[in-house]
């Protein structure tokens, strides 16, 4: 080894002490002291929304944020706001001061991407007919101005319906193709317990794909897939991932009873249709026990660990819960050819728990992680390059009161918080990891204009090399809930230093 190597080597090394140290603690280069708040200005005590984040090829991120104030409903619909930061969190790129605002005639804004073109992709749901809503997608320049090479304005809806009385519509999660063209997920909502997903696919144009899913178009082609994951169960949509050799898999709740939901997914061949017979697709009850007996369990996130395996992430009876499945190839193939290199090629058909997935070893329900926090929702999961998990969310269960110290903020004396986020780390086996922190699990509340936020929750986590990005809101106020903003943080890693030494 060269000399240089060695000495570089030894540095690393003599550095690892002090970062193992602060691995679950706030960055404090990033923002302003470890946070930085997204809101427009001059919006006085709106409440802004953090959505979704995506990195930009430079190292940054582009965040998007739901702000009061569009014209949909009679002016009470909701504007895309577009946050352009550096690596760092100081904002760049996007108008004067970083940010863009649309009014897309939105009503929620709900999801969004980044395309292998840098443009921006952003879903959320828009009036329809007869005042229901439909599926509603919006396209931006990587610059964040309006994208009018998709539907000749930047912003197309879309609905499922085939006939006059209409439903609601609404997308949950979207995802590209390489090639550009948009994938969104959705809810379709038919009335009582009649509640199914909506799949869809537009091309670069923002046309409808008509190569893309099962039902019928009437002119020999398709508009999309509506399904469910189990015969005769309500399917609430969650995540829309691309997995293996470009097939899909849509992820979200199964509801077998009034007190019983379970995490689901389903195979979708790369022309977007779902297996015939529930072939492809399964339901994977984590089964935690809740008030009354129930066994709530409701999927808020999928991530692809790689292209055969997805860790399924969301909320059981009121804790953070999460399983990972694995794709492969099965015996019950459809007769459709559909799949890459034709009827030969290799055909995506089954879904298992993963026994590799340790988790939380509850006797008799194996493969499956069950956190200890009550009063918790699970909101979103990422997996970090060497295998480890993280799961963020919020949990109203730990409230703090008198002069207490919450990563590394003084807690006013006498408060107790209505809400605080909660980061969570599993190792790569789905155990807890107390490296993280002792039990794996760590408060955090941002800080506010009056000390600190009287309510923090996460929404989404992401990895900048080896430490986790966190998009969430929190109120401006250490004693009510008011003028809830954006709030992103960055932690520090056990494996990252400033020096370069990281992994």
């Amino acid at each position: 080894m060269p000399i240089r190597s060695i000495l570089f080597a030894a540095l690393c090394a003599l550095a690892l002490p002090a970062a193992e140290a602060a691995d679950s603690a706030v960055d404090p280069t990033f923002g302003v002291d470890g946070w930085k708040r997204l809101y427009q200005p001059g919006g006085g005590t709106q409440d802004e929304r953090g959505v979704g984040f995506a990195r930009t090829a430079d190292g940054g991120y582009v965040v998007v944020v739901e702000v009061p104030g569009g014209a949909a409903n009679g002016g009470t619909g909701k504007r895309i706001g577009l946050f352009r930061l550096d690596r760092n969190g100081v904002n760049i790129g996007f108008g004067a001061l970083g940010d863009v605002y649309k009014d897309a005639w939105l009503t929620s804004v709900t999801g969004m991407t980044i395309d292998a073109q840098g443009r921006i992709v952003v879903v959320g749901a828009t009036p329809g007919q007869g005042g229901l809503s439909d599926f509603g997608v919006v396209r931006f320049k990587a610059d964040g101005s309006d994208d009018a090479t998709f539907a000749g304005d930047g912003g197309t809806s879309f609905s499922f319906e085939a006939g006059s009385t209409g439903y609601e519509e609404a997308p949950t999660s979207v995802v590209t193709d390489p090639d550009g063209r948009i994938v969104v997920a959705g809810n379709l909502n038919f009335g009582g317990s009649d509640q199914r997903l909506g799949i869809v696919r537009f091309n670069n144009d923002g046309s409808v794909d008509s190569s893309f899913g099962d039902l019928s178009d009437g002119l020999g082609g398709f508009r999309g897939t509506d399904a469910t994951f189990a015969s005769g169960a309500a399917a609430y949509a969650g995540r829309i991932l691309r997995v293996v050799d470009g097939y899909y898999l849509i992820t979200g709740t199964s509801v077998f009873s009034s007190t019983d939901t379970d995490f689901a997914a389903r195979i979708l061949t790369p022309s977007g249709a779902p297996w015939a017979g529930f072939v492809g697709s399964g339901t994977f009850a984590i089964d935690e026990p809740g008030n009354g007996g129930s066994l709530y369990d409701t999927l808020n996130d999928a991530v692809v660990v790689d292209p055969t395996t997805v860790l399924l992430f969301g909320t059981a009876s009121g804790k953070f819960a999460a399983a990972r499945i694995k794709i492969s190839a099965g015996t019950n193939i459809d007769a459709r050819p559909d799949a890459p290199g034709g009827i030969f090629g290799t055909q995506y058909t089954d879904l298992a728990l993963d026994p590799t997935f340790i988790g939380s070893a509850i006797p008799g329900r194996p493969y499956r992680y069950v956190g200890n926090t009550p009063q918790s929702d699970g909101r979103s999961a990422a997996v970090r390059s060497d295998g480890r998990i993280l799961l963020v969310g919020g949990t109203s269960s730990l409230a703090i009161s008198g002069s207490s110290i919450v990563d590394g903020v003084e807690q006013p004396s006498g408060n107790t918080f209505a809400r605080i986020g909660l980061v969570t780390r599993l190792h790569a086996d789905g155990s807890p990891d107390s490296g993280f922190v002792a039990g794996g699990s760590a408060p955090y509340i941002a800080p506010g204009g009056t000390g600190s936020s009287y309510y923090t929750t996460f929404e989404q986590v992401r990895f900048d090399g080896f430490r986790p990005v966190i998009l969430g809101s929190a109120v401006d106020s250490s004693t009510a809930i008011s003028d809830s903003d954006a709030v992103l943080t960055r932690l520090q890693s056990d494996v990252i230093f400033a020096d370069g030494c990281d992994a």
